[in-house]
């Protein structure tokens, strides 16, 4: 980095504000000292507490030290003379130190020039509590020196350290601030010209609202102080607030102009002035503030809507703004895509779902007004291009005021492959993978649903089993057997209906659920399909064929009962199936004869049997 560009060294800005501190301080003393007494207004301090706060806390000593000696030196050759000039200068600075202290501990931010807040915490430490804590010492040494009473000097000391304070310390740290030779809000091309003009107008207005008493112009030097702090911010506010206080102290000074028309005191005159500039301050400074704060917003505004319209133009994403009744205000490219539309500007957002989404659209729309802070989201298919699509739909209220309703941003994903996989992981999780048909999770599954109303309305179970498969795969291998399942499901498959659902339960072993009017020709049903697979001739590795073979066992589920229950209804008679001989069809007794312990006996003798 250039050195103009670099931060003053602690040492050198020590050395800058000393000399610019005892320069300021010996021209107070010379110019606004009244009939023997304090300075009417002490800048001073303003320095010496921005000195303080712009150094390392370990240089304060060194730092306080080499003040207390500059401001010794200048109240002995100025002032009150060398007797008491030491007393003095360590009050002083002691002053500038503790308002330094009270900003940091108090406002730590450190934006006493930045916000409305830190403006506030500025005034009340560096213009009332910081000189008013320094007065009491201060006024009983002037009282020693001048005489008097001690209270009328604690005020004139409050008064002149408060307004120098108020009146410099903003401009000192905004120059403390700066990192190079020339401040910000001057620099740059056409910016010095002007900013020259207005210092000149300001210093030109004053003079006429103070050094003249004619006519009632107090009003004027508002003009300036307001055009500055537009054009050059907290830095301008504070050099026109400056310079306007120069043209005040000189009126007030050489008793001319409107101060010489005031029948008041000198002290009362000069509260008057501080209250005439703290007014102009507090019009200026907040004024500049909150305009240096405008822009700033303005420029992450202007920087985040530019990055935000290169992730609108180049997200896949469809990115809207919605108003307060719902209407699409504004739409990123992909929207285009993905609502299948050339335009959606000025349509509602139900425009990207089908025309049976639009109440769960508006349901969304409302909830998310209702609950802000809270993202609604929609998932739904659409049609596009004679496919069908899914789309993701995040929508959230805007923020606003409780008086208005709110806007909206919604964002809408193409999430069909997302979709797809998990209809894919779905299917395969509830599919036999090597007969395709249902597995046993979704076998049990039916059962569940309909048990709760089996009463109601009844439905068949049956459990199907192929006779000495164990045979097949010794004989022909399980490759043949392999075969020989998918060609027993394909046959399932063929008679599957709406109210007929088949599922492979494990080994060889399948299930049968019918419901409906498949309920009243379960039998058949069953017979239909345990002829299909005995005529059905099955191929071994060489060629050959061979047939096989089915038990079948039928229960009418007609109550409520458990899934494990109905099961066992139907385990009973496959087990007389198979004990019958095989190859043939049995049915069990009504449910309610199997709902106590008949049905566990059973069940305990099958499994005894098959072991």
């Amino acid at each position: 980095m250039a050195a103009a560009q670099q931060k003053m060294h602690p040492a050198t800005r020590i050395f800058v504000y000393g000399t610019l501190f005892f320069g300021v301080t010996c021209f107070t003393i010379f110019w606004t000292r009244f009939a023997g007494g304090l300075a009417l207004v002490w800048p001073g301090t303003a320095i010496a507490a921005a000195l303080f706060l712009s150094v390392p806390q370990s240089r304060h000593l060194g730092t306080a030290v080499l003040l207390v000696g500059l401001s010794t030196l200048a109240t002995s050759v100025f002032g009150l003379g060398p007797e008491w000039a030491f007393p003095l200068a360590t009050i002083n600075i002691f002053e500038a130190w503790f308002i330094a202290w009270l900003l940091v501990r108090f406002r730590p931010e450190r934006d006493y020039v930045d916000s409305e807040q830190g403006i506030v915490w500025l005034g009340f430490l560096a213009g009332l509590a910081g000189p008013f804590a320094a007065a009491i010492p201060g006024s009983l040494v002037v009282m020693q020196v001048v005489g008097g009473n001690w209270l009328e000097h604690a005020f004139s000391w409050g008064v002149g350290h408060g307004l120098g304070t108020l009146l410099v310390l903003p401009l000192a740290l905004l120059l403390a601030s700066y990192r190079q030779p020339i401040p910000e809000p001057i620099r740059g091309p056409g910016r010095l010209l002007p900013f020259f003009g207005i210092v000149l107008l300001t210093l030109t207005i004053s003079a006429v609202a103070f050094l003249q008493s004619t006519v009632p112009t107090l009003f004027l030097p508002i003009v300036p102080l307001v055009l500055a702090s537009f054009c050059f911010g907290r830095f301008g506010a504070s050099v026109t607030v400056l310079n306007i206080t120069v043209c005040a102290a000189v009126s007030l000074a050489m008793d001319v102009g409107v101060f010489a028309q005031l029948h008041l005191a000198l002290w009362q005159k000069a509260l008057f002035l501080q209250f005439y500039l703290s007014v102009l301050l507090l019009i200026s400074f907040p004024l500049a503030v909150a305009l240096k704060q405008r822009q700033r917003f303005m420029e992450e505004l202007v920087d985040r809507e530019a990055m935000q319209r290169l992730i609108a133009d180049h997200s896949d994403d469809a990115l809207l703004h919605l108003d307060r009744e719902g209407t699409i205000r504004f739409a990123s490219p992909a929207s285009t895509r993905l609502s299948g539309l050339e335009i959606v500007e000025g349509l509602p957002l139900a425009a990207f779902f089908s025309e049976f989404d639009k109440e769960i659209v508006a349901s969304a729309l409302v909830s998310a007004a209702h609950y802000r802070g809270h993202t609604e989201i929609i998932e739904r298919s659409v049609e596009r291009s004679g496919q069908t699509r899914w789309l993701k739909a995040k929508l959230r209220a805007v923020d606003a005021s409780k008086k208005q309703a709110s806007t909206f941003v919604v964002t809408i994903r193409d999430v069909t492959e997302r979709k797809l996989n998990e209809i894919q992981i779905s299917w395969e999780a509830r599919t036999d993978v090597l007969t395709g048909l249902p597995n046993r999770r979704a076998f049990l599954d039916v059962p569940e649903a309909q048990l709760e109303f089996a009463d109601e309305q009844p439905f068949g179970f049956a459990l199907i089993d192929l006779d000495h498969f164990k045979r097949v795969n010794d004989s022909y291998g399980h490759a043949v057997g392999d075969k020989v399942l998918k060609q027993v499901a394909q046959i399932m498959r063929e008679n599957t209906t709406d109210d007929c659902f088949f599922a492979r339960l494990g080994g060889e072993e399948f299930g049968l659920i019918a419901c409906g009017s498949a309920l009243e020709t379960l039998s058949i049903i069953c017979e239909r399909l345990r002829l299909a697979i005995l005529r059905s001739a099955m191929t071994d590795n060489d060629g050959g064929h061979f047939n096989i073979t089915m038990s079948i066992g039928i229960a009418q589920i007609s109550e409520r009962c458990s899934s494990s229950m109905a099961m066992q209804a139907a385990d009973g008679p496959l087990y007389s199936a198979k004990a019958a001989g095989r190859n043939c069809i049995r049915h069990a007794q009504h449910m309610r004869h199997f709902a106590g312990s008949s049905v566990r006996d059973r069940s305990s003798s099958t499994l005894i049997a098959v072991r």
